[in-house]
């Protein structure tokens, strides 16, 4: 990027924040955004994403609707001497972020490839996101079940607490896979006192929750707290602000 195109990303990605939403400024830091031209005909505005979060960009109309907006209030006047209904007009194209060749790059796939493995986090909630033909959501590397959860992620990361996105845990009571294996939404960890940050969409699961806190409450993890996924996030510092409170509570 020359000067002007390094001024004209950080204003977009400065805006963006400004209006609440991170999660979406996260993925811009890492977009290139273009102007196409045909000739000195402007034509259209291309989103450069990287190959980590094209798909989730792409399937997400309100992530493009935010881009496009605050692209469009930083662009006017600076990039194209057109009329409003002219820029309002103006396509965007959602495009995948070449890569820089390395030197060496097939060895260094190759090894990749070799030694890729499974992760464990997110690992539960990934499968079922597959069988529904769907992807989960993607920020700063860490895998969400939802945007709810990545409100609460960035709460976490602003006031500097340890957490474990989406972990797999294992305790092998019975041998089999889905009684032993068990993924919260967040376990953090603070002043020494772990606990469980759930993020709720089902109201009527009470007796499942229940039984899932159940399992880690029997190896010592008493604090497990659910809040609705509207409210964590409206008011991601506000849940994490109570979480804390009452985490504070069972500290030994």
């Amino acid at each position: 990027m020359d000067e002007f195109d390094e001024l004209l990303h950080r204003t977009w990605v400065q805006l963006i924040i400004d209006n609440g939403y991170r999660e979406v400024a996260a993925i811009a830091i890492e977009t290139d955004a273009s102007i196409l031209h045909s000739g000195c005909q402007p034509v259209s505005i291309a989103f450069d994403i990287p190959t980590s979060t094209y798909v989730h960009v792409k399937n997400n109309e309100q992530i493009k609707k935010v881009m496009e907006r605050a692209m469009r209030s930083v662009s006017l006047g600076r990039i194209y001497d057109y009329d409003h209904d002219v820029i309002d007009n103006l396509p965007f194209v959602y495009r995948v972020k070449l890569i820089e060749v390395e030197t060496g790059w097939r060895n260094i796939v190759k090894n990749l490839i070799a030694n890729a493995q499974d992760p464990n986090q997110a690992l539960i909630s990934e499968k079922v996101f597959f069988k529904k033909g769907k992807q989960v959501n993607v920020y700063n590397e860490m895998k969400f079940a939802s945007r709810s959860e990545i409100r609460i992620a960035q709460e976490l990361e602003t006031q500097k607490i340890l957490f474990f996105p989406l972990p797999l845990a294992v305790r092998a009571d019975t041998g089999n896979f889905y009684d032993d294996h068990r993924e919260v939404d967040f376990l953090i960890c603070n002043d020494g006192t772990w606990g469980i940050l759930e993020v709720s969409y089902h109201p009527d699961r009470y007796e499942k929750d229940a039984e899932k806190d159940s399992w880690f409450k029997k190896s010592g993890i008493l604090c497990i707290q659910h809040y609705s996924a509207e409210r964590c996030y409206e008011f991601p510092k506000e849940v994490v602000d109570e979480f804390l409170t009452i985490l504070a509570k069972h500290r030994r």
